[in-house]
């Protein structure tokens, strides 16, 4: 596990209560007061600071508050992406966020911590209030968020103003928070250096969607590891899925049509794996005999099926819980530099690899 700390980026001047002061012509005192509700201060003059405050963009500092406050000994996990049942409903999604939900309870529950679960939809996050309001009620101590996809993740930049705890899962966003992520891109590259090493040149690629991060890592991994071996990438070789059984198996069945199929195919989920298994054994093909799969994820299904199929160990409990180890630091020690950590993924081999088989596919031919 490889942990980095980034140095601090130049950001805009900030807003402070001076500045709401100065602006009303009103003694810092009475803006905080105010700005807390206290029913030492007039009505009205409540309206005129808090409508300061939002014209001139004031955040109101979380660790201030806190003293006020007081702990809620809560964190926030916010899956963002899709709605509630389309995330819960499908076997592939169940499979990614559940260890990472087992990784964070387990560790803030030792730590005496209570945790509320949301899931997110994109459209809502995109908005900006989602995370600005949870921030804002103050029944929050910290956030751990889950990103999927390729999208704009400027919302966060609140949580960063109000120097609020907020750690990002499963992706290195391009802003200056924490995050925890596995190294997909390294993972990819395993799988190709291990189909390279059994003799494979022909390598068909079965991708998961076009935003989806996990998808996008693993597939600059896999053309990192072809051209670092001297193969280029054939179009033909490459389709993109979506996660699911069906699409692992129409694809496989694609390849398997074409003049040149390939010797090996590499999944970048299991369920996609499990599925082009099928596919072949329904063909008529022998795995690993014929022809090589691999998947990654290392779920349960790689290990019931016929044969076990070799994949890609990526720690997601392990994200979980360092997740939240970095968001119950920040609450302590407060924001004052991000941490990215990237996990290394493992190769775990069993029986759906074997070396090409030459006169098979010269036969083919």
């Amino acid at each position: 596990m490889k942990v980095r700390k980034t140095p601090q980026k130049k950001t805009k001047k900030k807003v402070v209560i001076d500045d709401v002061a100065r602006y009303l012509g009103l003694s810092k005192a009475t803006v905080s007061l105010a700005l807390n509700d206290s029913p030492l201060v007039a009505d009205a003059t409540k309206v005129r600071v808090k409508a300061a405050a939002q014209k001139l963009n004031y955040r109101v500092n979380y660790f201030a508050s806190r003293l006020s406050h007081g702990s809620s000994s809560t964190v926030g996990l916010y899956v963002l992406g899709g709605e509630a049942e389309s995330i819960w409903t499908l076997p592939s999604s169940w499979m990614f966020y559940h260890p990472i939900m087992q990784g964070v309870t387990h560790r803030l529950s030792r730590e005496g911590y209570r945790l509320l679960f949301e899931v997110i939809p994109t459209e809502e996050a995109l908005e900006g209030k989602v995370i600005a309001t949870a921030i804002q009620e103050g029944f929050l101590d910290g956030i751990i968020l889950v990103v999927q996809e390729d999208i704009s993740y400027s919302f966060v930049d609140v949580a960063k103003e109000m120097e609020f705890p907020l750690v990002v899962l499963n992706a290195r966003i391009p802003y200056d928070i924490s995050s925890v992520k596995v190294d997909n891109e390294a993972g990819a590259k395993k799988v190709i250096a291990h189909l390279i090493g059994l003799g494979h040149k022909r390598i068909g690629y079965i991708g998961g969607p076009v935003r989806d991060l996990n998808a996008i890592e693993r597939y600059r991994g896999l053309v990192h590891g072809l051209k670092e071996a001297g193969l280029h990438v054939r179009d033909e070789y490459l389709k993109c899925g979506n996660w699911q059984i069906q699409s692992g198996k129409q694809f496989a069945t694609d390849f398997m049509a074409l003049k040149e199929p390939p010797s090996a195919i590499f999944c970048a989920n299991d369920q996609m794996a499990v599925g082009a298994v099928k596919a072949l054994k329904a063909l008529g093909y022998r795995v690993p005999a014929d022809i090589s799969v691999v998947g990654y994820d290392d779920s349960e299904m790689c290990k019931v099926v016929s044969p076990n199929i070799t994949t890609v160990k990526q720690s997601l409990e392990v994200m979980g819980e360092v997740g939240a180890q970095e968001v119950l630091r920040l609450i302590r020690d407060g924001v004052s530099s991000a941490r990215h950590t990237n996990l290394e993924p493992e190769l775990i081999l069993r029986e759906s690899t074997a070396p090409c088989s030459g006169e098979f596919h010269r036969s083919l031919g």
